[in-house]
């Protein structure tokens, strides 16, 4: 015979069905969103993604899909919809992307400075120049490395070398001095550092691998050595495949007051300064 159950066990046996299937339910996680992220190699090399990677996952449940390259690779990027965002620091460049409509808007949103770095027995003969005239000296004087990639970096130095009202065609071409390392910051200063080379580099950068390195900052205090971050959101109308409800998701995160204040926070503790600044 079947034994019989009563009101009270039968109430305690849907509660204990409930209760299973409701934890069972909070076990389940939702996937998280996808986002292709293209950055310069500046960024990249700094390490300041993976340091907000978590924060990103956790407030957006957003995983990120980083591609590093130089800012004009990144922006070419974009234009073939390799990517949602982009996060660079080409301004003139940047401006040209969403004026010909293939990024929703701009947004400035932090900055660092380039610095030129070079092997510490010179220091002292550069001392309290500006960059126009570091290059002056520098000119057939010094190898130089360049990165050569078209990245928000080489245009900076092309601007500083133009600067100097130097022919740049005449004087990239000059290889007893000038050599191109056709290659990301990273592998540039690594470069310079083997041949103990002036070149210009983002501070974040050269901070995350001083260590690495047999150079110095030579040149830091210049004022037009300023180096703006940007987020774009690629167009969906003029680029097609593109995530751009998540892009902005991203966008509006990275600008919000917790994303800036850990921007500003990055750095601190490991080179007991920020390696980047916030608008």
């Amino acid at each position: 015979m079947h034994a019989k159950i009563n009101m009270k066990q039968f109430i305690f046996i849907v509660l204990c069905l409930v209760l299973t299937a409701c934890s069972n339910q909070s076990i389940e996680k939702v996937e998280p969103i996808n986002l292709r992220l293209t950055t310069t190699t500046s960024v990249n090399d700094s390490g300041l993604m993976e340091y907000l990677r978590p924060f990103i996952l956790e407030d957006l449940n957003m995983n990120l899909e980083i591609v590093s390259l130089g800012s004009g690779a990144a922006i070419e990027a974009g234009q073939r919809g390799d990517a949602d965002v982009l996060l660079v620091h080409s301004p003139s460049a940047e401006k040209t992307f969403v004026e010909e409509g293939y990024g929703l808007k701009r947004s400035t949103f932090m900055y660092n400075f380039f610095v030129i770095v070079g092997p510490e027995e010179y220091k002292e003969e550069f001392k309290n120049l500006s960059a126009m005239n570091a290059f002056l000296l520098i000119y057939k004087n010094y190898p130089f490395i360049s990165r050569g990639d078209n990245s928000g970096t080489h245009n900076k130095e092309k601007n500083i070398w133009k600067s100097t009202e130097l022919d740049y065609v005449v004087v990239s071409q000059d290889t007893s001095f000038y050599y191109s390392s056709g290659s990301g910051m990273g592998d540039t200063l690594i470069m310079a550092s083997e041949k103990q080379a002036f070149t210009l580099t983002d501070l974040s950068t050269f901070l995350s691998m001083k260590d690495k390195l047999d150079l110095e900052v030579i040149i830091d205090s210049s004022n037009d050595l300023i180096n703006d971050y940007s987020i774009i959101v690629i167009n969906p109308d003029k680029v097609e495949n593109v995530n751009s409800e998540a892009a902005l998701m991203f966008e509006e995160w990275m600008l919000s007051e917790k994303a800036l204040n850990l921007i500003s926070e990055y750095g601190k503790e490991e080179y007991n300064q920020s390696l980047f600044f916030t608008y």
